[in-house]
């Protein structure tokens, strides 16, 4: 994990993202699986620590969380991968922002609509707040779930021949995976 000092990050501190990610979450506006995918004990005590109540859910929204675990389930050596690659890029003190990003990666939307943020620039908001590193690396500004998963599979396998999750069905494939030049 990094070190950013506060005094010299453009962003917001990461309890400040952190709150935001749960509050979106305690909504409905994010698609998160049940806890966010942390453990159950993770959870309340980021919710404890971030002073917000998670409170019983809606039936909606209770189904919508165990739906989204369920699939997820599948998922899990990827998503704890991803998880552990992403903690290596993370300022001290933002945990568990990997583990929530990572979750909200294995969604079907574009990550920041996952996280429930109101854009991709504010998704490079946090990531400039919080993985900063990682700012740097994506030089070419590539959408983040797809940068994310190239790096993972640089890093396990020295190539890129790995695939983003869900893009198969997204309207924008064309625009992520146009030719290189």
């Amino acid at each position: 994990m990094g070190a950013c000092p506060a005094n010299k990050l453009p962003g917001a501190p990461p309890d400040i993202w952190l709150r935001r990610l749960l509050a979106n979450h305690l909504a409905g506006g994010a698609r998160f699986p049940a806890a966010m995918g942390l453990p159950p004990g993770q959870y309340r005590e980021l919710a404890r620590r971030l002073r917000l109540d998670p409170g019983p859910r809606s039936a909606v929204l209770q189904q919508q969380d165990a739906l989204l675990a369920l699939l997820a389930r599948t998922r899990q050596p990827e998503c704890r991968a991803l998880g552990d690659w992403l903690a290596q890029y993370m300022c001290a003190g933002a945990e568990p922002l990997n583990r929530l990003i990572a979750a909200a990666s294995l969604g079907f939307n574009h990550l920041w609509q996952d996280l429930g943020l109101a854009s991709r620039g504010e998704l490079r908001e946090l990531m400039q707040a919080c993985f900063p590193e990682l700012v740097v690396m994506n030089q070419g500004n590539m959408r983040w779930k797809k940068f994310f998963y190239r790096q993972v599979c640089l890093a396990e396998t020295g190539e890129v021949t790995c695939r983003s999750p869900s893009c198969d069905s997204c309207c924008e494939r064309e625009s992520c995976f146009a030719p290189e030049d």
